[in-house]
């Protein structure tokens, strides 16, 4: 056992507490602190002991119940039973597996690993970014909102300003190759799994550090866990998310760390994978956590960190790279993140980004709404070169955009209500008025997931008549002057539809509601401001929302969005702050997305997968409304992109451009760019398509993806809704 680990299990641990990041000059001050994790580690270990007796025993007993009605069933409800037995006997057995591993917390020495392991490292795949691509300059974006927090968890936390502090940078254990989708090292160097099928073990990279300089220990991931699950945050799904798919969490002495899980699942080493938290940042970690860290940045392992002074509140956040960054050699890392600093400032309207962008301020731009693709940019510095114009075609699965309805609402609770409004809503009007015919209609919620996708599934479409008979059904039969319908007992068809009040939005509705009322059906306009926006929609105060989750490959994910346990409270109201912002509750579907949650084998993930989405359209849960696969923007020509054989200007495997990081600045060039323009100089003009990954191609020769995990996603982690710019999501 290291000696960092026995103090944080013996004790307080003295840190010094000043200098958060390398190159600081403040005065440095000792401060005596505790963690908190010495007490909870075994505190957490007897509760999921309990946690798990508990369940057992309730497995036992509906295995008893159910062979008893087994003995008396018809042949008629044999199946259903027998196959109750069967999925009692299944959990009840990953209870045994669990029980018989011993602690969830687990303090194990280097001389306790397997003999006989298996190791990779997962180096023979392509580099990623541009061997060209040089370090420095200052990249300039902005965002649309200001974030209500810096903090990475807990209250207001999961605002879409998250991903550009720590997901899109946080290194984890090991990651996926953008291209070939095979696992590669993060702040681990090497994994073996386990005979079984069910642990992967992890050697950490010793180079490996947070990016205040300190470095990474196998603790650090137990800290990952015990800051997520404390009361000291209430994040029901985290807690949720740990006590049911991780079965346990070892240490072997300084350099191992091994993540078991309750069963085994497609690419284990992925799925297991965790991010280490920063033990020391933490020594200040208690019930007034959510205060206390408000506006401080965690380290992460990634390359960029923010000072202090870098947080202006209200105007701007800056980026720094770390210079002695640990993975800045690594094959995987060493062409990307390139700019110095990185400056996120705040610029409400969208119109006003676009001035900024037009006039250098910004760096980048996105262009994939026509009207800025087509007519905006018709512009002097993209006729004269300086501004470069980008179409670029991604394999990435398709953001589910629509309309998501709040069943909990009197309104919505009857399915026919539900199907009548998915036939009164015309995307296919709104994608040939507003965006011109350039996109297309969104099928379901898992468009893009290859054969994890279920083709049956189509997305209704625009029939006042179909919707008249639908909304009939649900006792809407008679007729308002103004030909909204309602019932006899005078409950007038009308419907709230919250949505945020930037971009094209307050448009697209408009036509909506205009095209609604054909269907009888009146659609009330509810615009918000983005931060409230986002607060009415996780208090679940919608009827119905314009909303676009992120989406990330390679596999769908559902039990976050549809268990009832995130749906509704004990009371039956609408449980606030998780993403089932349909507040559904179904019994069947529990027990689809839980199996889908724990299932061992891809052909399980695809019939899962194909029932969710299937349920969710015959629930009209959800009203498709318009996808891309491509992304355009327009870039000044000192913003340089990749351009080899594996990175043609980006990885296909993105949502966006900048979330790969393989950009970069080239100061020579900019410098030209700025004298050209002061003696009115021009380039060639730059209009690229790279439609390399259109219609899924890959790269010649790429190796095949690899088996599908069901990893659920970190709590409220990408629950944004996307201006059609692609990167805000605000």
């Amino acid at each position: 056992m290291s000696m960092l680990h026995q103090s944080i299990l013996k004790g307080s641990l003295t840190i010094m507490l000043a200098c958060c990041f390398s190159g600081c000059d403040r005065k440095e001050e000792v401060v005596e602190r505790s963690l908190g994790l010495e007490a909870f580690i075994p505190q957490y270990n007897r509760y999921i002991k309990d946690w798990l007796a508990t369940e057992k025993a309730g497995f036992e007993k509906i295995i008893e119940e159910s062979e008893q009605a087994l003995a008396a069933a018809t042949e008629k409800e044999r199946p259903r039973i027998e196959d109750q037995i069967d999925e009692a006997q299944r959990a009840k057995s990953r209870i045994e597996y669990r029980q018989a591993l011993g602690d969830y917390f687990a303090i194990k020495q280097e001389s306790d690993l397997p003999a006989g392991l298996v190791w990779e490292d997962g180096m023979g795949e392509p580099e990623i970014g541009d061997p060209r691509a040089t370090k420095g300059g200052v990249f300039n974006f902005y965002m649309l909102q200001f974030p209500p927090t810096v903090r990475p968890f807990g209250k207001e936390s999961n605002n879409s300003f998250r991903g550009r502090l720590y997901d899109e940078l946080d290194v984890s254990l090991v990651g996926m190759h953008p291209l070939t989708n095979k696992v590669i090292p993060g702040v681990a160097r090497k994994w073996a799994v386990s005979e079984d099928g069910q642990t992967v073990y992890y050697e950490l990279d010793p180079d490996a550090k947070f990016n205040d300089g300190v470095a990474i220990r196998p603790q650090d991931f137990h800290t990952f866990v015990y800051i997520r699950v404390s009361d000291n945050v209430s994040d029901p799904y985290a807690k949720q998310y740990f006590r049911a798919q991780i079965a346990q969490v070892a240490t072997y002495g300084d350099r191992y760390v091994s993540v078991t899980l309750p069963e085994p699942k497609p690419l284990m080493p992925l799925f297991a994978s965790l991010s280490p938290a920063a033990s020391h940042f933490y020594q200040d970690y208690s019930a007034d956590y959510v205060d206390r860290y408000q506006w401080k940045v965690a380290p992460t392992t990634g390359p960029y960190y923010v000072k202090d002074e870098d947080i202006q509140k209200g105007v701007s956040i800056t980026l720094t790279r770390a210079k002695d960054w640990w993975a800045k050699d690594k094959r995987y890392y060493q062409h990307r993140f390139n700019p110095d600093k990185i400056v996120y400032t705040t610029i409400r309207d969208d119109s006003k980004a676009f001035e900024l962008f037009r006039a250098g301020q910004l760096d980048v731009y996105y262009l994939t709404r026509p009207d800025l693709w087509y007519e905006k940019t018709e512009i002097r510095p993209v006729y004269e070169g300086h501004i470069e114009r980008y179409k670029f075609y991604t394999q990435y699965p398709r953001v589910p955009r629509g309309a998501y309805l709040n069943v909990i609402r009197p309104m919505l609770k009857d399915v026919n209500t539900r199907r009548g409004v998915a036939h009164a809503l015309n995307w296919q009007k709104v994608i040939d008025v507003i965006f011109r015919g350039d996109f297309s209609r969104l099928q379901q919620m898992s468009q893009g997931f290859g054969p994890y996708t279920n083709p049956d599934v189509k997305a209704r479409e625009f029939s006042p008549s179909t919707a008249r008979e639908y909304f009939a059904e649900a006792g809407y039969t008679e007729e308002d002057s103004d030909g909204i319908l309602r019932k006899p007992s005078g409950d007038r068809l009308a419907i709230n539809m919250t949505y945020p009040r930037a971009s094209d939005y307050p448009k697209i509705v408009a036509i909506l509601k205009e095209e609604a009322q054909k269907a009888g059906m009146e659609l009330r306009a509810d615009g918000q401001e983005a931060t409230v926006f986002y607060k009415t929609v996780m208090k679940k105060e919608h009827d119905m929302v314009i909303w676009g989750w992120g989406a990330t490959p390679p596999f769908p994910r559902y039990y976050q969005f549809f268990h009832s346990k995130n749906a509704v409270d004990i009371d039956g109201k609408a449980k606030p702050q998780t993403n089932n912002i349909n507040s559904y509750s179904d019994p069947h579907m529990d027990k689809i997305v839980t199996a889908l949650r724990n299932a061992r084998t891809t052909e399980e993930v695809k019939k899962y997968s194909w029932e969710v989405q299937q349920m969710v359209h015959d629930e009209a849960l959800f009203s498709p409304a318009w996808m891309t696969d491509y992304v355009r923007i327009g870039s000044w020509r000192w913003v340089r992109w990749p351009d080899t054989e594996h990175t043609p200007f980006n990885v296909p495997t993105i949502y966006e451009p900048l979330e790969s990081y393989v950009l970069w600045i080239d100061e020579e060039r900019k410098q030209e760019t700025l004298k050209a323009m002061r003696k009115k100089q021009s380039f060639p003009e730059v209009q690229r398509v790279i439609d390399v990954f259109k219609d899924g191609i890959k790269l010649k020769e790429s190796p095949p993806a690899p088996e599908l995990n069901d990893q659920e996603q970190q709590p409220l982690d990408t629950e944004v809704f996307d201006d059609e710019k692609g990167a805000q999501g605000e």
